[in-house]
């Protein structure tokens, strides 16, 4: 074992070299580690942004399947009017969802909240009157909009207020994602068979109506209904504070939308808040099993989830490529550093194996003064590599979410108006109807995308500190092997002669 006796000999007297090799190999070190604990991060917080950011699966009705049914009824129908001086007048007529259907949905597995709407329209009859925009095209859309209501296709007369029956305001994902309540509170379960309505802020300021406030409407059918304000609601997305879309539309129970469209029990849409988004598919499968129903269409929209495990992925994966190049470059640099001690030292090596000495123990010392200055490293590196993978990951995560919400925002469109409200005339018609899970979250960075991005939390374990040991070591194997190369292919004559 004299080899390693002198390993520490030659490591002693050198100080200085073996300092710059400690300097050198820590750098190295330390990036390893950082790429390591950065994967390691970004691995656990995609579990984690899995219920930050969550998921939400919608029941609507199919409109592909409606729209084809309607052209192969056109189509028949007019081969029997052909011989008529008048064509007869197609019209499509969309479902209703039986709540009692949503509703068994909603028992299954995976649902955090649920939120149920259903779509009507009205006019004012004392007490309030709608925001216009000064155009009686705009301001009829912008009131009714081309969601007007269950049934109801685009070109029909619209009331002045859109009324959104929900269950549960708060769980309304395409309300919460780009709305907020600023006075009073939200429609909830509670309010069914009331006439409690959430307004919007400019509606009410227009009509000095404040929380306790009550105003009359009246239905298609003339029937009369005296509303209490029980919250006042304004928009938190830049996408609507200059449209008019929104703001005649009205909130109230699901109770009172039915009773304006003289219906029971039905909704337009059913949007459900995943627990789990990886379980979002099954949940899917099932639910279609429970609707059975071509009519209608189950789908989900885990676009938050996946905006948010993209980022994380890109941050691993660039993690990854840092550990490979540092690691490749590390081994190939100290490789460099080694062969020129070798050079320096070929006398040294020509004695050793005059006297006697295996080239073998030779190498084996060489690799003995790495493995020493290779233990130092790593101990510097397991202490600074938490600092520094803290802000390189800070840093990455930061660029990565920028780039995602940069690309959102120029890829994606603006959330519709809430409860169905968009300018969608053709794929919405009915409003809540063709509304799938895409507009129930909206487009760009969510809350729940920012609260799941918020932070990346790096540190360091043992795990990466052992691989980080197992990585040095193989450094220093790859380094030593490349410089042995020349010292194997030496002789003692050879090396002192010259």
């Amino acid at each position: 074992m004299d080899f390693i006796r002198r390993a520490w000999l030659f490591t002693k007297a050198k100080i200085s070299r073996s300092i710059l090799l400690i300097i050198a190999f820590s750098a190295i070190l330390i990036f390893v580690l950082s790429g390591l604990i950065i994967n390691s991060a970004a691995n656990s917080s995609i579990a984690n942004a899995k219920k930050a950011a969550g998921a939400t699966v919608s029941l609507s009705v199919n409109m592909q399947n409606i729209i084809k049914k309607a052209q192969e009824t056109a189509s028949s129908s007019s081969s029997s009017d052909q011989n008529t001086s008048e064509g007869r007048h197609f019209g499509i007529s969309l479902p209703t969802i039986s709540a009692s259907t949503a509703q068994k949905i909603a028992n299954l597995d995976n649902v955090k909240s649920y939120s149920f709407t259903y779509n009507a329209s009205a006019n004012a009859n004392s007490g309030i009157t709608k925001v216009s925009d000064g155009n009686s095209s705009s301001s009829a859309q912008g009131a009714g909009g081309p969601a007007g209501g269950a049934g109801q296709m685009p070109g029909q007369s619209q009331g002045d207020f859109t009324i959104t029956g929900t269950n549960d305001l708060l769980d309304n994902s395409s309300f919460s994602s780009s709305y907020k309540i600023t006075l009073g509170r939200a429609i909830k379960a509670s309010d069914e068979g009331t006439n409690n309505v959430v307004i919007e802020s400019t509606l009410a300021s227009q009509n000095n109506l404040k929380v306790g406030s009550t105003f009359e409407l009246k239905d298609t059918n003339s029937k009369t209904y005296k509303m209490t304000v029980v919250g006042i609601y304004t928009t938190t997305s830049s996408s609507t504070e200059n449209s008019i879309s929104y703001i005649n539309n009205i909130y109230t129970a699901l109770s009172v939308a039915n009773s304006m469209k003289a219906t029971s029990g039905q909704i337009s849409t059913a949007t459900y808040n995943m627990t789990d988004p990886a379980k979002a598919d099954s949940f899917v499968t099932s639910a279609n099993k429970l609707v059975n129903d071509s009519n209608f269409n189950v789908s989900k929209n885990d676009q938050a989830y996946q905006n948010v495990k993209s980022s994380l992925d890109n941050v691993a994966s660039f993690a990854k490529n840092i550990v490979l190049l540092v690691a490749i470059a590390g081994a190939i640099i100290l490789a460099l550093i080694v062969m020129l001690m070798v050079r320096e030292r070929r006398f040294e090596i020509g004695v050793l194996m005059s006297l006697g000495e295996s080239k073998l123990k030779i190498v084996a010392q060489f690799f003995t003064e790495l493995f020493m200055v290779m233990i130092v490293s790593v101990l510097i590196a397991s202490a600074a590599g938490n600092v520094v993978g803290n802000v390189v990951g800070q840093q990455l995560l930061k660029q990565e979410t920028t780039q995602t919400t940069s690309n959102n925002s120029q890829g994606g469109q603006a959330p519709g108006a809430p409860g169905g409200q968009g300018g969608q005339a053709g794929s919405e018609a009915g409003g809540g109807f063709a509304r799938r899970a895409g507009s129930a979250i909206g487009f760009g960075r969510s809350a729940a995308e920012t609260k799941a991005l918020e932070k990346l939390n790096v540190k360091t374990s043992y795990t990466e500190v052992l691989l980080l040991l197992a990585i040095a070591v193989a450094i220093t194997l790859i380094a030593v092997g490349l410089a042995s190369i020349g010292i194997l292919r030496l002789n003692p004559k050879q090396v002192l002669t010259n």
